[in-house]
């Protein structure tokens, strides 16, 4: 067989060879167009892309994940100091003496979360005014307390509703 036989099989072989040749184009056309799609998305900031951009938008976020670690561990410390802060309060105000003083005296009791504080108290005179210190563990009085300063005490606990003891 001389070369032109061969000439028309070389032709095919070639038309097969550009067929796929174009075929690969058009898949790496779609999937370069699916992949800028997703860099669009991506970025999303309504300015031009590149790769330099996005890559500074992740470095923003591992800056913003260290300042929410950061702000995490401050509130925990917030908490454990607000825990040992006053944050139970009863206050019941009455007339320890029937001559006309309205009400002027007063017992107030402060507590932290655990039940710790005191229990303030003033008692009002037209001559004078006495006050008493009186603490409190774990939600009990370590001194005998008047009806007041046990309305006061239960407020703080939580343990009155509307003038009534629970």
């Amino acid at each position: 067989m001389d070369w032109q036989a061969y000439q028309l099989y070389f032709c095919l072989i070639l038309a097969g060879l550009q067929l796929m040749l174009i075929l690969g184009f058009f898949l790496l056309r779609s999937e370069l167009n699916y992949l800028k799609a997703r860099m669009r998305r991506l970025l999303e900031t309504g300015q031009e892309m590149d790769l330099a951009s996005a890559l500074e938008r992740f470095k923003d976020v591992k800056e913003v994940r260290e300042t929410i670690e950061r702000l995490e561990e401050v509130l925990a410390d917030i908490k454990t100091e607000l825990s040992r802060c006053f944050s139970r309060v009863g206050m019941v105000r009455f007339n320890a003496f029937q001559e006309g003083s309205n009400d002027l005296s007063f017992a107030l009791a402060l507590l932290n979360q655990e039940g710790e504080g005191f229990i303030l108290t003033s008692i009002y005179a037209r001559d004078e005014t006495r006050v008493f210190l009186k603490p409190v563990q774990k939600g009990r009085p370590l001194i005998r307390l008047s009806q007041e300063e046990e309305q006061a005490l239960a407020q703080a606990l939580g343990l009155e509703t509307e003038g009534q003891i629970i």
